[in-house]
């Protein structure tokens, strides 16, 4: 399991559905990744976006262009005022390792 992170500051006035729309490619059937965006409850102009994508680092370069609009870049550089954090993580465990520890 690969997880693709972006932490972001959105300009002010900027509302989420804004957000959603500059990133969210326009034909989402298929899409191969659980998306969650979630905000900073200390600043709400603070967004995370986690992308959660059953594959390998190799087919995540495959596929990575059809993750977000063609443009997106574009877009998002109209309402985002910095990107703190872009990365992608690969999982070591998740919580099913958890249980019964300890």
């Amino acid at each position: 399991m690969l997880r693709a992170v972006f932490v972001r500051t959105l300009k002010a006035g900027v509302t989420y559905e804004q957000f959603k729309d500059a990133w969210v490619p326009e034909d989402m059937d298929g899409y191969p990744a659980k998306v969650s965006v979630s905000r900073d409850v200390a600043d709400d102009r603070q967004v995370i976006t986690v992308l959660e994508l059953d594959m390998s680092p190799a087919e995540f370069e495959d596929k990575q262009a059809a993750l977000t609009r063609s443009d997106a870049l574009e877009r998002l550089a109209e309402i985002v005022h910095t990107t703190e954090l872009v990365g992608l993580y690969e999982e070591v465990f998740d919580d099913s390792a958890l249980c019964g520890s300890g």
